[in-house]
């Protein structure tokens, strides 16, 4: 998987000082939905394997079109601080993660992005 932005954009639900109302077509019922892609810290492998065959592996970011589906930063530096291991198989040939960039406080559970 190579990474198609780097940068976590402004109003990125991870963010701490973020408002939910000012996310481009915001939708709470699909930001719900999203919690399928949060890895469960007591998963065996049969979960892992789920997750990278699973369609929703990885949360869109705001900005994604039908055409074009962006990744999450603010996601991304969670899953990968939180040890979501399909993540981790998926990103490992990536040459951009390197290049995350992180733009101030994150929130640190996906329960906490759904709170405004």
């Amino acid at each position: 998987m190579q990474l198609i932005q780097t940068k976590q954009c402004a109003n990125c639900p991870w963010k701490l000082d973020r408002n939910l109302s000012k996310i481009p077509g915001y939708s709470r019922e699909n930001h719900q939905a999203l919690n399928e892609t949060i890895a469960n810290p007591h998963s065996d492998i049969s979960d892992v394997f789920h997750q990278l065959t699973s369609p929703k592996v990885a949360m869109g970011c705001h900005y994604s079109t039908d055409d074009k589906l962006l990744e999450c930063v603010g996601w991304i530096y969670n899953q990968l601080r939180n040890n979501n291991l399909a993540l981790r198989l998926v990103l490992m040939r990536s040459d951009q993660i390197n290049n995350l960039e992180i733009d101030g406080a994150q929130r640190e559970t996906f329960a906490e992005t759904l709170k405004d």
